[in-house]
């Protein structure tokens, strides 16, 4: 069965599943260049089936990720909204243009949004953008959101049984959801949350509080929180977000309110508790501070206490696997690991929306053909790009051809450079799907060099210097360098870097001890983990500081995406295929 999964809204995204297998997979941002793209996912659906020369007429069913014809449930909760808080009623209509009709008045947010209302007309979407639609003999299918979201963790995650939780924003009517799941991929919802009740929406709250973008600065927040003491957790555990008996939570919504702080509003309660939300061009105080770590540390309370509860009430399961938007708080992910409620968790390379059209084609070929067997071998499902492609590339901006290296000569050439202390542009084979850069659109640097955290993050990255950089190390050097006891393929598992390895690869430990793990199999990528393994050579150290090739952009996609960004950028070197445009290179081309 062939199956096109979609995903609009949120992180736009489409997929081709034949037969339980992924062979393609790409989010919409990385073609449009618009970071969270959340429109239709047209680029998308042209890429994934002009890769694999699949047409219209092979596709047996589009799977859709949202039901909307529950959107009136979404409305009452905004109505709920207005009159717990009469004021709410200035943010309320532009609530419903925003979230329905993709309107999107507020300047700070000018991406391209999806809406609920386009999905009532998906067929004639695609019947206007695509010549060979008309081909298409098969039936659409729309999915549960929080279904799909279980669905794209769960059923590649090669457990028998397992628990899962799916938790973000908020689906069609739920934010946070708990399913069983049996060897046979059969999904039991045994606990669901309403919202507006929503760890997602209270952690982006705080995150615009804290005057970074909502919806894209949460991870920033994340990374500051380290640098605080979670002061507050008390009055958040108290007021705002507050435990219930049965492993479930409450949002104090007349606190905070994600619709209001979305346009830059808070409660005169909420600033009673806090003080005054920072303004973006203010200063990082250690109020600021503390706040982000008592947001977080209220945040992994709440994760855990509904895990304590499902893991009392269902004893004999004991793997976990996560998803949802949430999911990509990997600081909590490492949490719930080291306290040990379970033998192993899984997140899947994109647990946020995006990932949920592939957990819609897996939930339609499961209804409809009874299939048990799901695979995503790896995350490498985007496109890729041979030598005359890469050439003609160059061709086409008027550069010269670079170098081209045969594989022992280029592995030697990067791993000595990186070793040198130099910043590598590495672009290899198909592309990441996901938000994490897994060693084939990656910026590479040594991480025993402590200083290349300031360089990178200023001169290249262009942004906070208390943003931590991830390691990306050979699976058979996990256990000596951190304290993790699972593989972390995706990077979405933060854990403890080894006391007597922390001054060996400082540029990729956090202030508090800790590393957002990249495992390299040689199964998965055999290329970077030989680039691994020459450098470990070099240095004895098989790990390497790995962060995503972009500059205040989606991560790069294609060989003009590389070019062009390695051009405007400080990096050193970029490795493209083969090819390598060194400072010589550069020179002449500039």
């Amino acid at each position: 069965m062939k199956v096109l999964g979609l995903c609009t809204m949120g992180n736009s995204a489409a997929c081709i599943v034949i037969d339980g297998f992924v062979i393609s997979a790409i989010e919409e941002e990385r073609l449009s260049r618009i970071k969270n793209d959340g429109g239709f996912p047209l680029k998308a659906i042209k890429r994934c089936m002009s890769d694999k020369k699949i047409s219209f007429k092979e596709i047996d069913a589009i799977a859709v990720y949202w039901q909307p014809w529950r959107i009136l449930t979404r409305v009452l909760g905004l109505l709920k909204l207005f009159l717990e808080n009469p004021l709410y009623i200035k943010y309320f209509f532009s609530s419903i243009l925003q979230s329905f009709f993709g309107y999107k008045k507020n300047n700070d947010y000018p991406e391209l949004s999806g809406s609920w209302f386009e999905l009532f007309f998906i067929k004639s979407k695609l019947q206007s953008n695509f010549e060979n639609f008309d081909e298409f003999k098969g039936k659409i299918y729309f999915l549960d959101h929080h279904e799909c979201h279980a669905a794209s963790s769960a059923f590649i995650s090669g457990f028998s049984e397992k628990i899962c939780l799916t938790f973000d924003g908020g689906g069609e009517s739920i934010s946070t959801a708990i399913f069983l799941c049996d060897k046979n991929q059969n999904l039991k919802k045994i606990k669901s949350l309403n919202w507006p009740n929503s760890l997602g929406h209270f952690y982006s709250a705080f995150t615009g509080y804290l005057g970074f973008r909502m919806l894209e600065g949460e991870y920033k927040m994340m990374g500051l929180a380290p640098y605080g003491n979670p002061k507050y957790k008390d009055i958040i555990l108290d007021n705002i977000l507050l435990k219930k008996n049965d492993g479930s939570y409450y949002l104090n919504t007349k606190i905070l309110n994600y619709h209001m702080a979305l346009n830059g509003k808070f409660s005169s309660e909420l600033e009673r508790l806090f003080g005054p939300p920072r303004k973006k061009s203010d200063f990082f105080s250690q109020k600021h501070k503390d706040i982000a770590s008592s947001v977080q540390s209220a945040f992994e309370e709440i994760l855990l206490h509904m895990l304590k509860w499902v893991k009392s009430e269902y004893s004999d399961y004991n793997n976990l696997c996560i998803a949802g938007g949430c999911a990509l708080n990997v600081t909590a992910n490492g949490k719930v690991i080291s306290r040990g409620l379970f033998d192993q968790i899984f997140i899947p390379p994109g647990p946020h929306d995006a990932g949920s059209a592939i957990g819609a084609a897996f939930l339609v070929e499961k209804n409809n053909s009874n299939k048990t067997e799901f695979t995503m071998k790896d995350a490498y499902t985007g496109p890729s790009y041979d030598d005359s492609f890469i050439i003609n590339t160059f061709k086409k901006l008027n550069l010269s051809i670079p170098t081209k290296m045969n594989e022992i000569n280029l592995l030697n050439f990067t791993s000595k450079k990186l070793a040198e202390g130099q910043v590598i542009a590495w672009f290899q084979s198909s592309s990441e799907f996901g938000p994490r850069a897994l060693g084939n659109r990656s910026f590479l640097a040594d991480p025993r060099y402590d200083n290349i955290r300031e360089t990178i993050n200023q001169k290249i990255k262009k942004r906070e210097l208390f943003r931590p950089f991830a390691p990306s190390c050979k699976l058979e050097v996990r256990n000596t360098f951190f304290e993790i006891n699972q593989d972390s393929p995706f990077m979405n598992i933060v854990a403890n870097v080894k006391k007597e390895k922390m001054n060996i690869i400082p540029a990729v430990t956090h202030t508090d001890g800790t590393a957002r793990v990249h495992t390299v199999s040689r199964e998965t990528n055999e290329l970077y983990w030989k680039l691994l393994d020459q450098f470990e050579k070099i240095t004895g150290v098989g790990v390497l500081l790995n962060t995503s090739f972009n500059i205040q952009e989606p991560i790069v996609e294609s060989p003009l995406d590389a070019i062009k960004c390695f051009l405007r950028s400080k990096v050193d070197v970029l490795v493209i295929g083969n090819y390598v445009c060194d400072a010589k290179w550069r020179s002449i081309n500039t």
